[in-house]
């Protein structure tokens, strides 16, 4: 089985989904090869599985940044979600994380939406890492329901705003859970908001955006997509012996490792009605901010 990652080799994706393969591998009898797809926000391998043969033989293991908020961002994009591939499962939700420089007097998010309303020249703007990115579209709806006037400035590559936050060159961004974690500890950055509903598992005292007065609750996640038309007892087949894995103990740790919460298992009913919650949610926000696409 071919699986398609859109993203580049030792990130968290590829990371978590090597683990995941690696042990179906081992509980089907059946080789998983992980093949890196890189590239315009997950479209080049959404575009690779959508025009593969739907056997089974070529699956997607991608994002919520490229399956709801990249489609959100611009509807006509050649693939859609829930028109063109086969929602398989869910396999792990997470957040990213709202971190500023140690100079930056702000230790919450009242804090720093207050000091940005204060002195909005001094902190005129925020990184992500791109346009359309979780980090991005949470924050302009920080910014709708605030009033702030802050500037986006996308980041090619998450390294390097993670580089940029930590030199001070940009003061403010937003970065995934796992790759700052030395940083923080060594008070090089400073965590203060996560997004989704659940705590880190590395970072327990960071306060998801809810608990800080801000009711934003959808996630950052990772799930597994077959071809249109694949058979519904493959698909079945997948999901079941997905759904066994994240439940399992080198799993979890994995995840852990990772700064991610432990997976819940969900029917693929469940991670539908996800893609179709986020979908319009994440869309709400492009409109109402009238954000547009590169």
């Amino acid at each position: 089985v071919k699986v398609i990652v859109p993203g580049g080799a030792g990130g968290v994706l590829d990371v978590l989904a090597r683990q995941l393969y690696n042990r179906l591998q081992e509980t089907l009898g059946q080789p998983f090869v992980v093949e890196n797809r890189p590239g315009a926000n997950g479209l080049l391998g959404s575009q690779a599985v959508k025009s593969a043969a739907p056997d089974g033989y070529t699956i997607l293991h991608s994002t919520a940044s490229s399956m709801v908020m990249s489609e959100a961002l611009n509807p006509d994009l050649p693939v859609k979600t829930l028109r063109d591939l086969e929602p398989v499962a869910l396999s792990s939700v997470g957040g990213v994380l709202l971190a500023v420089h140690p100079s930056v007097p702000a230790k919450n998010l009242p804090e720093l939406v207050e000091l940005m309303r204060r002195e909005p020249k001094k902190y005129a703007s925020y990184g992500s890492w791109g346009i359309g990115s979780n980090g991005h579209l949470t924050m302009e709806w920080i910014k709708q329901r605030a009033g702030l006037a802050i500037e986006h400035v996308p980041y090619k590559t998450a390294p390097g705003l993670l580089t940029d936050i930590v030199g001070g060159v940009i003061p403010i961004g937003w970065i995934d859970v796992a790759s700052p974690l030395g940083f923080i500890a060594q008070g090089k950055l400073r965590p203060i908001a996560l997004t989704g509903t659940v705590r880190s598992p590395k970072l327990p005292d960071v306060k998801v955006l809810s608990e800080q007065g801000y009711p934003f609750t959808p996630a950052g996640w990772q799930g597994i997509f077959a071809p249109k038309g694949t058979p519904q007892d493959i698909v079945e087949r997948l999901h079941n012996a997905i759904n066994r894995e994240q439940v399992q103990p080198a799993f979890r740790e994995s995840l852990l490792q990772a700064n991610v919460p432990p997976a819940q298992a969900v029917s693929r009913e469940v991670f539908v009605q996800t893609i179709t919650n986020d979908l319009a949610t994440w869309r709400k926000v492009v409109v109402d901010g009238n954000i547009k696409p590169e």
